[in-house]
């Protein structure tokens, strides 16, 4: 080879070197694992596979890439793009939807770290309420137990149609995720999908699509095994999407009840699969060895999930291992109260002696055994319950035939636990010895006796013509009316038998009625319904019901007190409630006891006749002076009183011990009380002007109506009505110490006009008093305007709202905001760079950068041909993309969409490199 093909070869061997290694080893997937020993040759994401079912016993993705889009639904996302074809409730709770009678949904939260998503929901008419419910990320982990990922993840449940989420759009080689699913039904079903459920699993590429998982509910369906193999775990699903081209991941659900329900998480797109061809997908294996055991459940059992001969020993197979399992044999006894925790046959020793009740033969240890005591009906769990033998033969009663062992059989024994009984001859369950009619013919073996007939034959009865019992040949009453011929007043006649007032002469009236039939029996004129005593003609009223007529009784109402005493006391003999009143209780009653409190003072003298602590009362207050603190009513109390029992003299003034009412000299100082002004004070006793006030309380003493004080100050003399200070508004107050000379209400100092009543206030200050002032206030602002303008006169700091300043006040102005337009017609009658607002939405159509409020800025709908001052006319966008379709450049996939290659870059490599060695084998044959 000449020196100018060495060039040529060396980028020949530069380009080989370019080529991914994998292509010329025997790791076809680049996974760093020899084919050879690789389950998974063509996937770099998995190598291993203990129990040959196809599922990698674990998925971990190698490369140099890194991780292009992720979400596990941690973001808290705004909501944007929500809309409803109806009025519904759209409130949400925790981003999670639930909304009544809404046949479309559509939601996506688009703002944080993690991929944003989209969700559309369409009623299919099934069965449930039309109302998409439970969309959305969650924080609720009562069925998953976990979410894969942190503490959120994506719930779509109780569809009652079918609901689609779509993530964002994404170009990457690799995705993972992981599906929970929960089941609906429970007991022996609880996989029990309806036929029409569907779950559909896919990523939708430019190039074409991947789908992953496409099951239904129906049974015996080719679905990948429906939904059973996702219920009730997570799954993880890796797949290889590096020959998709961008697009998106889609799950979308259609179910019908409110516990079918899919849970998403852990969603991660990566920029290199580390190797692989084509489109695949692997589902991690969650139980290695293939022993129906999951790997996370071996390792809490401390099994070991690569060996399927090792499996956690579950006594109950309730799918919880032995030593996680509080209850192994499951037999619902806890194993620490289980006598026999791995047998679930046996779980109580009745009697605590270590044997279980069911290999115990006596189990409540009372020495009886457990069968002999079934056998004779006693509790064989019951110690205190054992076998009965009356006869005490050793065999219990329910094995004996003769319990009394009397030699009669049980079978015949009236009394089988009674030796002294055994012949019941009429079988009437009473044995003969107990019972008064052996024969059972209604008559008593004595009766029988009496009449002749035998005891023991039922068919030996005595006669008895009137069927009261007595047989005829010791019958007294014929007609069986229960009295005696002797004694009947109507022998013959069963209805009749007594006439009470037969025998009636002048205490009442005779008749010959019965009894039965007679109204008045004892024919005392009184109704038998109303009389006490039908039958006793000297009574026929009983008040206390005492069983003792009114006539004869001493104390009709029976309330303690005789008839005679109630009468002499004036309380109602006839009333129990009525009882003469006595307050000393000495048996006398008030009315007649002239000491009804029993203090020995008579009660004419009495001012308490009914208290036997008081007698007196002085003051009449109905407080007797041993309980009155003030016994004459004088307002004193007793204590201090000069005359305690004197209302009209009290005081002792001087305390020279003779009460003012006698004293001459109450205040003792030295002037008698008849010329004292002040006879019980004794610093006072002078009046000046004899005005009745003492010049000590006076504050006039000489009476010319100027105070004593302002006299001192004054310098004039208070006890001469002739010296009066000088007092220029003859308001009392001399001008000397007066604030307000003239009396105006204005102390002088803040006073215009000091000496003229008729002006005072000057507000501003400008020595021009505000009467004569056209601008009190000072601000620039006439009053009468003011007055007009509502701001107050008065207050610089308040002065009419002049918004454009032009002199006008906004109160008055017709255009306040100085706009050109007038107030009435002015959406933003305070803002002159606003007048308009098409579409009230509170920002005017200046401002508003969308006028008709219809999603499309007003920009954007001038440079698409649409109105933007009309929210029915917007431009037309067919892919949805925000912008229109005449200036979208590729209204179909979206504006920035570019179909990539499947390996960028590869073929252009082996092109040059093919190019370049011809070129070189060329050159060789020319040389």
């Amino acid at each position: 080879m000449n020196g100018s093909a060495k060039p040529l070869t060396l980028l020949i061997a530069l380009l080989l070197v370019m080529i991914p290694p994998t292509v010329l080893a025997d790791d076809s997937d680049g996974d760093g694992v020899d084919d050879s020993n690789d389950a998974f040759p063509n996937d770099p994401c998995a190598d291993t596979d203990t129990d040959g079912d196809g599922m990698p016993d674990s998925i971990s993705c190698p490369g140099s890439g890194g991780v292009v889009s992720y979400t596990s639904f941690e973001d808290p996302f705004t909501i944007s793009n929500m809309y409803y074809t109806d009025t519904g409730d759209q409130n949400v709770d925790r981003y999670l939807w639930n909304n009544i009678n809404e046949p479309h949904v559509a939601h996506n939260q688009s703002t944080g770290s993690e991929m944003g998503f989209s969700l559309y929901y369409e009623s299919t008419g099934g069965v449930g309420l039309t109302d998409g419910d439970y969309f959305g990320t969650v924080n609720y982990t009562g069925t998953v137990g976990n979410f894969s990922q942190g503490t959120q993840g994506y719930q779509m449940s109780d569809v009652d149609g079918t609901a689609t989420l779509t993530l964002d759009d994404v170009t990457a080689d690799s995705m993972t995720f992981d599906v929970y699913v929960q089941g609906t039904g429970s007991g022996s079903n609880p996989n029990s999908y309806e036929n029409a459920d569907n779950l559909i699993i896919r990523f939708v590429g430019g190039s074409s699509t991947l789908e992953l998982v496409n099951v239904t509910g129906a049974t015996g369906s080719s679905n990948n095994g429906g939904f059973a193999p996702y219920m009730g775990i997570w799954t993880s699903f890796t797949s290889n999407i590096s020959s998709l081209g961008q697009g998106n991941l889609e799950f979308e659900f259609t179910s019908n009840s409110g516990s079918e329900s899919v849970y998403i998480d852990n969603v991660t797109f990566s920029s290199s699969s580390g190797g692989g061809t084509g489109s695949t997908t692997l589902i991690e294996d969650l139980d290695d060895d293939d022993d129906g055991w999951s790997d996370l459940d071996e390792a809490a059992c401390n099994t070991n999930s690569l060996d399927n001969s090792s499996t956690p020993v579950d006594t109950d197979t309730d799918g919880t291992c032995n030593s996680l399992d509080n209850d192994d044999d499951g037999d619902g006894i806890d194993d620490s109260s289980d006598c026999a925790p791995l047998d679930s046959s046996e779980s109580s020793d009745n009697d605590g002696d270590g044997i279980c009740d069911g290999q115990d033969t006596d189990d409540d240890n009372d020495g009886s055994s457990d069968s002999t005591e079934i056998a004779c009906g006693s509790d064989p769990m019951d110690g205190s319950s054992i076998p009965m033998d009356t006869d005490n033969d050793g065999n219990c009663d329910a094995l004996d035939d003769d319990d009394d062992g009397d030699g009669t059989s049980d079978a015949n024994d009236c009394a089988p636990l009674d030796g002294s009984k055994a012949i019941d001859t009429d079988n009437d369950g009473i044995c003969d010895v107990d019972d008064d009619d052996d024969d059972g013919d209604s008559w008593t073996d004595l009766e029988e006796a009496d009449c002749g007939t035998d005891p023991l034959d039922g068919n030996s009865i005595p006669a008895d013509s009137d069927g009261d019992g007595i047989c005829d040949s010791l019958d007294l009453d014929d007609d069986g009316d229960g009295y005696i011929n002797s004694q009947d007043a109507f022998p013959s006649d069963p209805t009749e038998w007594n006439n009470t007032d037969a025998s009636c002469t002048t205490e009442c009236i005779a008749d010959a009625i019965g009894d039965n039939q007679d109204t008045d029996d004892d024919g005392d004129g009184v109704l038998d319904v109303n009389d006490a005593f039908p039958r006793d003609y000297t009574e026929s009223a009983d008040t206390d019901g005492d069983g003792i007529g009114n006539n004869a009784d001493t104390d009709d109402d029976g309330d303690g007190v005789e008839d005679t005493m109630e009468t002499n006391c004036g309380s109602d003999p006839r009333d129990g409630s009525s009882i003469p009143a006595d307050y000393d209780n000495d048996g006398l009653c008030d009315v007649l006891d002239d000491d009804d409190d029993n203090d020995n003072v008579p009660d004419l003298d009495d001012a308490f006749p009914l208290d036997n602590t008081e007698d007196t009362d002085t003051d009449d207050d109905d407080i007797g002076n041993n309980a009155d603190t003030d016994d004459d009513g004088d307002g004193v109390e007793d204590s201090v009183d000069c005359a305690p029992l004197d209302a009209s003299d009290w005081d002792d003034t001087d305390n020279d011990q003779i009460c003012d009412g006698q004293d001459d000299d109450d205040d003792g100082d030295g002037v008698d009380d008849s010329v004292d002004c002040a006879p019980l004070d004794v610093s006072d006793w002078d009046d000046t002007d004899n005005d009745q006030i003492c010049d000590g309380q006076d504050d006039d003493d000489d009476g010319d109506g100027v105070s004593d004080v302002n006299e001192i100050a004054c310098a004039s003399d208070p006890k001469d009505s002739s010296s009066l200070p000088l007092d220029s508004d003859t308001d009392g107050e001399c001008d000397s110490t007066d604030v307000d000379d003239d009396g105006d209400g204005y102390d002088d100092g803040d006073d215009c006009a000091p000496l003229d009543a008729n002006y005072w206030l000057d507000t501003d200050n400008d020595d021009l008093c505000d009467s004569q002032d056209a601008d009190d206030d000072g601000d620039s602002w006439p009053d009468d305007i003011e007055t007009n303008c509502g701001s107050d006169t008065l207050d610089s700091n308040s002065i009419p709202d002049d918004l454009d300043n032009d002199g006008m006040c906004d109160l008055q102005d017709p255009d306040d905001d100085g706009d050109g337009f007038g107030d009435a017609d002015d959406a933003f009658e305070r803002d002159s760079t606003e007048w308009s607002d098409f579409d009230s939405d509170g920002t005017g159509d200046n401002a508003d950068t969308d006028d008709d409020n219809d999603s499309w800025s007003d920009s954007d709908e001038d440079s698409c041909g649409s109105n933007s001052l009309d929210s029915s006319s917007i431009p037309d966008d067919i892919d949805g993309d925000g912008i229109c379709d005449s200036l979208d450049s590729d209204n179909t996939d979206g504006p920035d969409y570019v179909a990539p290659d499947e390996t960028p870059g590869f073929g252009a490599i082996l092109g040059t490199l093919a190019i370049l060695s011809a070129m070189l084998v060329a050159r060789r044959r020319i040389e």
